[in-house]
């Protein structure tokens, strides 16, 4: 054995199994501190680092255990002599090439009884945490491997999603703002200009609003405008006719018996003709144009539900539910239109056939209805007696051929009067009152108005180019500051906002063939990528919410939008989302729920690593994950106070001793809050 490998000589492997390696520490193992080649490291300590010399190089061994094997003399009580012991779990091997050292996960083969164990040298160490991607950032150094830097690659980092987990006050954001910033400083460095980057920051508590104002980017802040004093804020927008059925459906807790079946038909007629509402003249609204349009989707709709067999078999009560609504719409508006039309007694008689085939599937279990699968040949049936009636009337004009999903643009001030009118003299218009005055009151609330109202105009186009930007010369920030929009559209506004940029980035590289790398990082995503029960079929706009980041975390990555989410109760955040982030930076955990929810995200053997959370300091962080070589412990980068988000504790005792003045005067608070 060289003198090297004497000098770094530390142990001796005492016992082995499949999960643990057992070793005694020699009597001249250091005691607290090691100084090795100039190195000063911490040892022995949980969570460090050894190697043991095998026929394929080092395998490389984190501490999980020291103690010591005590001894029994003369029927003594124990106490604390014989040798120190130390356990190890096996995380993979060094070999050298020549190209140098390089390791790699997982292990050839395990040690045997009597192996040394040795202190890393700087070189094995260095190749251990060393992350060989050529798009990297430094975060910060690992005191537990010789104080090496740490980098971790960004197109696992941000391709792969990231999860920032941890307590208030742990360091979060300040961690989520440094990768941002370094990520950028790094790009500029490479290319010696503005990156061709865009982020998107969903901020609730309004602490990002200058964390990035000295970047050499287009940086926006987006939010709900108070004062036209605020010179450098953006009025937030997102007009509610960019919005879904769905989504329309969730924030005016529209019931799925009749009330969101007008709301499809009022969104549709008024995405596809931008129809003036003359509430004294229904035959300006109930139309056999409005029919054709109708049953020309209502067409498509079980085409599309014919070819996607997977969706008849398994949303069979949700297919059996649409097809009843759309069976009352079409029935609603032939009785409107009554003598007029010319083939009252063929859609009669296709509308009975058609609840026939409902009700024969129709079952009932504990109380709650339920559709049995439907047979392929019963809707082509449907189809072709449909068709019939459709060639009779004829194809609608293109101008009402509209999808109540699309975001076309539409006056929102008269889906009220207009729904009102398609339920007038029918059995609905008693059960539509409560929706149509949400509507009213929703566009009565000042800022609400302002966020989702039609004033002043903004094109889809404007929209995307705001967010996305119109220009590859110059990258763009836009922190969408949450902090006082109102909480009944809260949800929904960041709901829109990710659903939106996620479309835009699928037909971008179907029109362009290739991903456009975007960012979007989530603050406090437990309360608003918060689990749900999946036995309820209502979802909440709360739940829609979850539901487009799930698909942003399952599907992102094809299309070039990566997700950070940042939270302080990973117990309440969907488990979806979390299980689809590759990577992970974890600051202090308390709380015994949370802690269990991070620990089911690692492989068993590296469960003890995560003991460490409860007593983590602030600015320190486990990191793992697809983005680092191996899990480790890392010192993060500080970032200059002026940098930083405004996420500070509240001065307390410099306020109440007088030390700092606070201004009492609320008429300015109170007159832009009404």
């Amino acid at each position: 054995m060289n003198n090297s490998i004497l000098d770094r000589k530390i142990g001796i492997v005492d016992s082995v199994s499949a999960n643990e390696i057992k070793g005694f520490l020699l009597d001249e193992a250091p005691q607290s501190i090691s100084i090795l080649e100039g190195n000063v490291t911490f040892f022995p300590r949980i969570n460090s680092y050894l190697v043991i010399p095998n026929e394929t190089g080092w395998l490389v061994g984190m501490i999980s255990w020291i103690g010591y094997n005590h001894a029994v003399a003369n029927n003594e009580v124990n106490l604390p002599k014989g040798q120190r012991m130390i356990y190890l779990n096996i995380i993979g091997h060094i070999v050298e090439t020549l190209r140098g050292l390089i390791f790699e996960r997982g292990a050839f083969s395990l040690p045997t009884v009597g192996d040394s164990i040795l202190m890393p040298s700087i070189e094995q160490m260095d190749a251990v945490v060393k992350n060989s991607d050529e798009n990297t950032i430094m975060i910060g150094t690992s005191p537990l491997a010789g104080n090496q830097e740490i980098k971790l690659s960004i197109d696992s980092l941000f391709g792969r999603h990231l999860a920032v987990l941890g307590n208030t006050g742990s360091g979060k954001s300040c961690t989520v703002a440094g990768i941002v910033r370094w990520s950028i400083e790094e790009s500029i460095k490479k290319a010696e200009k503005s990156p061709n980057a865009r982020i998107i920051v969903l901020d609730p508590n309004g602490e990002y609003r200058h964390a990035f104002d000295d970047l050499d980017m287009d940086v926006f802040c987006y939010a709900i405008k108070t004062s036209d004093l605020e010179q450098n804020l953006q009025q937030l927008r997102v007009p509610a006719w960019m919005w879904t059925s769905q989504e329309w459906s969730r924030v005016l807790q529209a019931s799925g018996g009749t009330q969101r079946p007008i709301l499809r038909e009022a969104l549709r007629n008024l995405k596809s003709g931008n129809i003036n509402v003359d509430i004294d003249n229904k035959n300006n609204i109930i139309t056999i144009d409005l029919l054709k349009v109708h049953l020309y989707n209502f067409r498509n709709f079980l085409r599309n539900s014919i070819v996607n067999e997977n969706y008849l078999n398994e949303n069979k009560t949700k297919f059996g539910k649409e097809l009843n609504d759309r069976l009352d719409n079409m029935n609603a508006i032939i009785l409107k239109i009554g003598i007029e039309f010319p083939y009252l007694q063929e859609s009669q008689t296709f509308i009975d056939k058609a609840k026939n085939l409902l009700g024969s599937n129709l079952g009932q279990y504990n109380g709650n209805l339920y559709y049995k699968a439907f047979k392929l040949q019963d809707i082509e049936v449907i189809v072709s007696e449909l068709q019939a009636i459709i060639d009779k009337l004829g194809k609608p004009n293109d101008k009402y051929l509209c999808n109540e999903d699309n975001p076309v643009e539409f006056d929102i001030s008269q889906l009220s009067p207009y729904i009102r009118a398609l339920a007038q003299d029918s059995a609905a218009s008693q059960y539509i009152e409560f929706m149509t005055i949400r509507i009213e009151s929703l566009l009565r609330n000042a800022n609400i108005r302002s966020v989702i109202g039609n004033e002043p105009q903004i094109s889809l186009l404007e929209w995307i180019n705001q967010y996305l930007g119109n220009n590859d010369k110059k990258g763009k920030i836009c922190v969408i500051d949450l902090s006082i929009v109102p909480t009944e559209i809260i949800h929904l506004v960041v709901a829109t906002v990710a659903r939106l940029i996620f479309e835009a980035l699928q037909r971008y590289r179907k029109h362009y063939g290739q991903e456009l790398p975007t960012l979007m990082i989530m603050e406090e995503a437990h309360t608003f990528i918060k689990k749900y029960s999946e036995d309820n079929s209502e979802y909440s706009s709360n739940e829609l919410c979850t539901k487009i980041f799930e698909k942003i975390a399952r599907e992102g990555r094809k299309f070039g939008l990566g997700l950070i989410v940042s939270s302080q109760r990973p117990s309440e955040l969907s488990p979806t989302v979390l299980s689809q982030c590759n990577s992970y930076i974890l600051h202090r955990i308390v709380n015994d729920r949370d802690q269990e929810m991070v620990k089911r995200l690692v492989p068993d053997t590296l469960g003890k690593l995560l003991d460490e959370l409860p007593s983590l300091p602030t600015k320190k962080a486990i990191v793992l994950g697809a983005a680092v070589p191996i899990p480790t412990v890392v010192d993060i980068k500080e970032l200059p106070k002026e940098k930083r988000p405004k996420s500070e504790n509240p001065e307390f005792g410099d306020v109440w001793s007088g030390k700092c003045c606070r201004s009492l005067d609320w008429k300015e608070v109170v007159d832009e809050w009404i």
